[in-house]
């Protein structure tokens, strides 16, 4: 085979088909061009007008001795563009009509850090992430694995979350802190 014709083939296999296969299992989501995509389709749940901009990465696999991997987006949510969602082996729920701004990172474990091995052959661990409904993820923001994020929490831009965040709970800092809750006057 010439090799633009590899290319080409290697294109269809690794991006363009896996795509079309999600698509075509969550009818109801849009996920625009640039969206890629790893993982089974069976492992992932798009609910009615969830949107997803590309480029973006949507990662549901299993490794490093996991084998929890499953992502769920609840209905209205949008996912901007130059997303990073890497469920790594454990699952990533993300509730209905909240706003996931550009260029955050959302991942579901990390590997481990113990000294004499290397860290790249280290078993993984977490537990996934879990964020409520009508919570808005500023643009930036980092989403460490255990995070647990109430319904309608707001998560400042650049921000970096790991544990439970309050329901209503303004966030902000790496680490993230409260600074301040949701009010009818906000």
């Amino acid at each position: 085979m010439i090799p633009i014709a590899k290319e080409i083939v290697r294109y269809v296999r690794g991006t363009a088909l896996p795509l079309q296969r999600l698509r075509l299992a969550n009818p109801n989501a849009r996920l625009t061009r640039g969206v890629l995509f790893d993982g089974r389709v069976e492992d992932v749940t798009l609910k009615d007008r969830v949107h997803v901009a590309g480029p973006s990465v949507l990662s549901v696999s299993n490794g490093g001795g996991l084998e929890g991997a499953r992502l769920e987006i609840g209905a209205r949510t949008y996912v901007g563009e130059f997303n990073n969602i890497r469920c790594a082996g454990a699952p990533i729920v993300i509730g209905p009509d909240c706003l996931v701004s550009q260029q955050c990172t959302l991942v579901g474990s990390n590997h481990g850090m113990r000294a004499g091995q290397l860290v790249r052959d280290q078993p993984w661990h977490g537990d996934g992430i879990v964020i409520g409904s009508d919570v808005w993820i500023g643009a930036g923001a980092t989403i460490l694995p255990g995070a647990r994020i109430g319904d309608g929490a707001v998560i400042a831009s650049r921000s970096v979350v790991r544990g439970e965040v309050p329901a209503l709970a303004i966030m902000a800092g790496a680490p993230a802190r409260q600074v301040s809750t949701r009010t009818n006057n906000n």
